[in-house]
């Protein structure tokens, strides 16, 4: 199985970082839930911009090639978009955490 590292030099493996993501992504739409009492697109600031996904700064692929996975959980490389906004984002390629509400 293919490990991928830190920019410590810890080794994470495929389902780690998916575990990492996951429970980051839903820390993150929890924080703007509490702050603003919903959720919404961070592009186009709309709530109904659904379903909601939550998308990287530094992409899953950029991560694992420059060797510093941990970013891929850090809130502050976490982004809530709605679908069509991720989708305009990423080109059309999505690869976020799709948390559907």
């Amino acid at each position: 199985m293919n490990t991928y590292s830190d920019s410590f030099g810890n080794r994470y493996t495929t389902p780690q970082i998916e575990r990492r993501i996951k429970k980051a992504a839903l820390e993150k739409l929890e924080q703007q839930f509490l702050g603003h009492g919903y959720n919404f697109c961070q592009s186009c600031f709309r709530n109904d911009c659904k379903p909601i996904d939550v998308s990287h700064t530094i992409s899953r692929k950029q991560a694992k090639e420059d060797g510093c996975v941990e970013v891929l959980w850090d809130l502050e490389n976490l982004e809530i978009l709605g679908r069509e906004c991720h989708k305009i984002k990423d080109k059309l390629n999505i690869h976020g955490t799709q948390i559907q509400h």
